[in-house]
């Protein structure tokens, strides 16, 4: 028996040496890929961390940030760039080979990195025509602003897919994210010169094999002390250390929506002060608050995917349309800053103010033409068509009525104030019509504009409850228009005592 069998091997020794040199070529090849130091390489047969997770549900990304300061011009920390050496300086290292992006999606971007590499040498840092009577402390006027930022990433993110439904929006969150994180890792290389950086990974995943998840137990009380103990630091810093934590567990039960939404209410979400004559300021702030805008909505539309449908999902699309509200008056920014431009005199063209504001300007110039927004009247339509987009995917999804109070609240306020704004009466009776449906709403979870539709139900009971608008006196109208106008402003107050005490106390 034996002998046949050597018979056999030696009569096809020839295909089995074949057959082992093939596997043994094929498995260097894969290895030596798979291995390969760079994320460019291709990778055959997928890398090792495909296969380790391909049982979880949510695809994540893996990276580290570079500079990206608070969301009004808070560099979150407080601190100046290093002694001796100014923010930019020494950017763009022999260490970065900028020559493998050029015809690339990102050849653009290097190019604007190397341009903003010395802006602050290029250009004066001053700070003149400050109005001290409007009393904004010198710890928020003398802060840290990220003009190259403003330049180089993106301070109107929304506008690209303005025009779109926002189920595309949802559809495509995961692949904005992985290019947001690509696009931010490639600034790191190019600012610290060398291209250290961990590549961006992918953890895909199936649904229906997760063990369940816990509920989130944190009162009011100890999420208050977080947040306190974090606002200081960089947004994207309180991001992926709030992601890590907490966003695992369960999206339904316990506190883990409450903790969204005070996340970007709270810390997040920054007011910024005019402090001066010269609106230069105020739009670099203003364009400022709407970059650090840009990581939080990336995160959480791609969170959305896998949390619409859940109490955790309502509340993100809430800050959503909160950010889409925010970015529609930046554009209006935007349009004043066109006009500031045009009438700067020669010793503002030399401030860095005025360098940031005008590449921003161009930015953004040939993309507005695009989408059709020539002015503030074409981004008002643009914005409150999506805001209700937005709000509607929130009223279909939201469980168990989950803040559909709110919700209906909200999207008739934004019907009536741009009726207003339009002289349109039949969208101020729509968004009569809606007010008139909360009350037959059953109650889950907060309604937090309770007070102020309490208001306008009593002004419209006393008009004999309308639902044409053309039956309103203007007198009702104006007074529907301050409630609406004035809803938050206790909320804001608290807001601004808090950020006057914990980011810019005044001198004493």
């Amino acid at each position: 028996m034996l002998k046949g069998i050597r018979n056999v091997l030696f009569e096809n020794r020839f295909y089995i040496a074949f057959y082992i040199s093939v596997v043994s070529h094929i498995t260097f090849i894969i290895y030596s890929f798979n291995h390969s130091d760079s994320i460019y390489q291709k990778t055959l047969c997928g890398p090792a961390w495909i296969y380790a997770t391909e049982d979880e549900k949510e695809l994540s990304f893996e990276m580290s940030f570079g500079k990206n300061m608070g969301e009004s011009g808070n560099s979150e920390s407080n601190e100046e760039p290093g002694e001796g050496q100014e923010e930019g300086e020494g950017e763009g290292k022999e260490g970065f080979s900028k020559g493998k992006y050029k015809g690339s999606q990102w050849e653009d971007l290097v190019q604007n990195l190397e341009g903003t590499s010395n802006l602050r040498k290029q250009f004066r840092n001053d700070y003149d025509q400050i109005n001290e009577n409007l009393g904004v402390a010198d710890s928020y006027i003398k802060r840290h602003r990220d003009f190259e930022d403003i330049i180089v990433k993106d301070v109107l993110p929304t506008l690209k897919n303005i025009r779109d439904p926002f189920k595309v929006d949802i559809d495509s969150a995961e692949d904005n994210l992985y290019l947001h994180k690509e696009r931010n890792r490639i600034i790191e290389e190019f600012r610290k010169g060398e291209e250290s950086t961990s590549p961006i990974t992918m953890k895909l995943s199936k649904e229906g094999e997760l063990p369940p998840k816990s509920p989130l137990s944190m009162p009011k009380e100890d999420r208050n002390k977080y947040l306190d103990r974090t606002l200081k630091q960089k947004k994207e810093k309180q991001l992926d250390e709030f992601i890590t934590r907490f966003m695992g567990y369960d999206p339904n039960k316990g506190d883990l929506n409450l903790f969204v939404r005070d996340l970007y209410y709270e810390n997040l979400q920054r007011l910024a002060y005019p402090f001066s004559n010269d609106m230069s300021y105020f739009a670099i702030d203003y364009f400022q608050e709407n970059l650090n805008k840009e990581d939080f909505l990336r995160q959480m539309m791609a969170a959305l995917s896998a949390q619409l449908g859940t109490n955790t999902g309502t509340e993100i699309l809430f800050t959503i349309e909160n950010i889409y509200y925010i970015q529609g008056k930046a554009l209006e920014q935007y349009f004043r800053v066109k006009d500031y431009l045009k009438n700067s005199s020669p010793e503002q063209k030399q401030t860095l103010r005025y360098e940031t504001l005008r590449q921003v300007e161009a930015k953004y110039k040939n993309l507005l033409k695009e989408k059709k927004i020539l002015n503030v009247m074409d981004a008002e339509e643009a914005y409150v068509k999506k805001r209700i987009d937005i709000l509607d995917t929130l009223l279909t999804h939201t469980p168990k009525f989950y803040r559909t109070k709110d919700g209906l609240f909200e999207k008739a306020k934004i019907l009536w104030e741009h009726g207003q704004w339009k002289q349109d009466s039949k969208l101020q009776s729509d968004a009569l019509k809606l007010w008139y449906q909360i009350p037959k709403i059953p109650k889950n979870g907060d309604f937090l504009n309770q007070e102020t539709f309490d208001t306008i139900q009593l002004l419209l009971r006393d008009v004999g409850d309308p639902t044409d608008a053309n039956g309103l006196s203007q007198q009702s109208k104006n007074q529907i228009e301050y409630a609406l106008r004035t809803r938050l402003d206790d909320a804001m107050s608290k807001k601004k005592l808090r950020e006057d005490r914990l980011l810019w106390p005044k001198n004493k």
